[in-house]
């Protein structure tokens, strides 16, 4: 199976997980509810449910015109777009785990298919030189973040990828 028709069925998986989210913290049905109405739980007056809403729609849109509806393959300039995601997620990750102590198995589905979209473009895209300024980035990152502790490890490596995927892509153009 091609990686662009996986990248596409996992964003649309991304957008049905958003939606039970959004609607299980919009409903209060969720047993985390100590999280939605944590201090913590919106950006800039957003919710993070709201984020997952626009952020996978968003992701599946761009996937399909990037594929030519998944014709294509993968384009490397993904990374950019999905590094950005990878970052919120690491924040995110931060504050579930260590600022108000929830872990919900709702939360990390999401998170993870964000991280399977990025692995899918680097796998397609690993000759490419962009794709390994993204892993030298990454790497970097983690290896800074390390004297720092391990969020900070995660952050940095984030943040790296995002650093080396524009700097590629830039140099490249």
């Amino acid at each position: 199976m091609k990686a662009s028709v996986v990248f596409i069925f996992l964003s649309v998986v991304g957008v049905a997980e958003a939606l039970v989210h959004a609607w299980q913290e919009n409903a209060f049905t969720t047993y985390w509810s100590h999280v939605q109405f944590s201090p913590y739980a919106s950006l800039l007056g957003v919710p993070y449910w709201g984020l997952g809403v626009v952020w996978f729609p968003l992701v599946l849109v761009v996937g399909l015109l990037v594929t030519r509806l998944g014709r294509d393959s993968l384009r490397r300039e993904l990374l950019v777009l999905l590094s950005v995601g990878n970052i919120l997620t690491g924040y995110l990750w931060y504050l579930d785990l260590v600022v108000i102590r929830a872990f919900s198995p709702e939360y990390v589905g999401l998170y993870l298919t964000n991280y399977a979209l990025t692995g899918l473009v680097v796998a397609q895209n690993w000759s490419s030189a962009v794709v390994k300024d993204f892993a030298v980035g990454t790497i970097i990152g983690i290896v800074v973040g390390v004297f720092f502790g391990p969020f900070a490890a995660v952050a940095f490596g984030l943040a790296g990828g995002l650093v080396g995927a524009v700097s590629g892509y830039t140099s490249t153009r």
